[in-house]
């Protein structure tokens, strides 16, 4: 086999397996010996440029046409019996090499692949896991922030609704309610379900939560119903209950019935007492001691409070006032356990104190007034302490030398209110009891 024909069996034909010759596209020149036969230069460039013009399966085609071309004369029909026999072996193990390293390489190829939309996918659901807690956070925040805003002071009374009658409100007594109440944000709710016209009650709205109730889910109220409430009745109804001696009575039985605590409103005192000395009738007259004797009574025997009003607009106050109070108090009732925590009063200690903005504004006069509201202490001294001693560290700083107590001591105050008085001393008591103060390290030593 010569030089060319191992060109030849260089690469593999994939479709019969035998050697391919797909080197002869890049060699035009074959050798002049092939199997005996001898062929001219002209003859075989004819031939091996057919073949490479096209694709070529197999190299028996190729020497089959090479030896019908070299012989004419004869006609074969079958394949040659002289050609030299292609080591298939060979090719065949290097096509299964070559194979074996494609899978493995497509396989591996794969299994990166599948490991990629894997991680793609599990980092699409950490992003999403992540805008679900972050939405959870902001709905419990936005949640926590309008509660906030249903007890706070000022936004509380934009959430109450009072509830009364609809006859009430046609009462001529009840004409300025309305008007009071509408500036304050408070709503006036009509309901029929009202046992009693003479009820006034009080709800407030709040936002509605899922919550699991004897193992199912359930909505939560929409409004938080107050347990205050008022009861308004004019002069003339309450005296008759009044010489009757039934007023506790039908005052405990509408306490019960409504289930909250009542408030008596007697509305038009001194209209009745005015008009009940001129009118000669049958019917007892009620006296102002029997009104305060009922009213003791009622307090002793059913624990409710009694107002007694003159003027139309003072009910429409007092109904204000009274939403106000029941709108804010959960905050006032959380502020006082808060306060109650302490063992000195919280809320105090910023009395008479000077306000100091972030700036630092303001920090001067709050080191004067330190100095000012301690015993044996004047407005005049500390001015001259914090002309001085600008900042407590540099007072500070002082007292803590060995002649820093008469130093302090021999520093002169001058009386503004006394023209040409004489400057005084600041004096070596109040020094000394100026070096506990600012030099002891014991908090509970006391300065005598």
């Amino acid at each position: 086999m010569t030089n060319g024909w191992r060109l030849a069996t260089d690469r593999t034909c994939g479709r019969c397996g035998a050697a391919a010759a797909r080197a002869l596209r890049r060699r035009r020149n074959l050798c002049d010996a092939w199997c005996g036969i001898i062929m001219d230069s002209r003859t075989l460039r004819s031939i091996t440029n057919g073949y490479t013009n096209k694709n070529i399966d197999c190299i028996d085609d190729l020497c089959y046409d090479l030896y019908v071309s070299s012989h004419p004369e004869e006609n074969h029909n079958d394949c040659l019996e002289d050609l030299p026999a292609v080591d298939m072996n060979l090719s065949y193990s290097g096509s299964t090499s070559n194979s074996g390293s494609e899978q493995s390489t497509r396989k591996n190829t794969r299994t990166n692949n599948d490991k990629a939309v894997e991680g793609s996918r599990n980092k699409k659901s950490d992003r999403e896991s992540a805008k679900q807690k972050t939405a959870v956070e902001k709905a419990a925040k936005k949640q926590m922030q309008e509660l906030n805003k249903i007890y706070k002071p000022g936004e509380c009374m934009k959430y109450m609704q009072v509830e009364v009658h609809p006859s009430f409100l046609e009462k001529w007594y009840a004409g300025d309610i309305e008007r009071e109440m509408s500036p304050s944000g408070a709503k006036i709710v009509t309901s029929l379900e009202l046992f009693d016209p003479s009820l006034v009650l009080w709800k407030r709205s709040v936002p509605q939560t899922l919550v699991s109730k004897d193992g199912q889910l359930d909505m939560t109220p929409r409004h938080e119903v107050s347990d205050r409430g008022l009861y308004v009745m004019i002069a003339a109804d309450a005296a008759q209950y009044i010489c009757e001696h039934k007023l506790s009575k039908h005052i405990a039985t509408v306490n019960e019935m409504a289930n909250v605590k009542l408030t008596l409103v007697i509305f038009g005192e001194q209209e009745y007492f005015k008009t009940a000395s001129k009118k000669r009738t049958n019917n007892q007259v009620m006296s102002e001691v029997d009104l305060e004797m009922a009213i003791s009574d009622l307090l002793v025997s059913t624990g409710c409070d009694t107002v007694v009003l003159n003027q139309a607009n003072e009910l429409a106050l007092l109904i204000l006032q009274f939403t106000k109070a029941i709108a804010e108090a959960p905050y006032k009732q959380l502020k006082r356990a808060c306060d109650e925590q302490a063992d000195f009063y919280m809320r105090g200690d910023n009395k008479k104190c000077v306000s100091v903005d972030k700036d630092g504004n303001g920090l001067s006069c709050l080191w004067q007034q330190m100095l000012a509201v301690l015993p044996q202490s004047s407005l005049e001294t500390s001015r001259a302490l914090c002309a001085q001693y600008k900042t407590p560290l540099d007072l500070y700083e002082t007292l803590k030398l060995p002649e820093g107590v008469k130093t302090v001591a021999e520093l002169g105050v001058t009386r503004s209110a006394v023209p040409g008085s004489r400057a005084r001393r600041i004096g070596p008591e109040f020094a000394r009891k100026l070096h506990t103060l600012m030099t002891a390290e014991d908090g509970n030593m006391l300065i005598e």
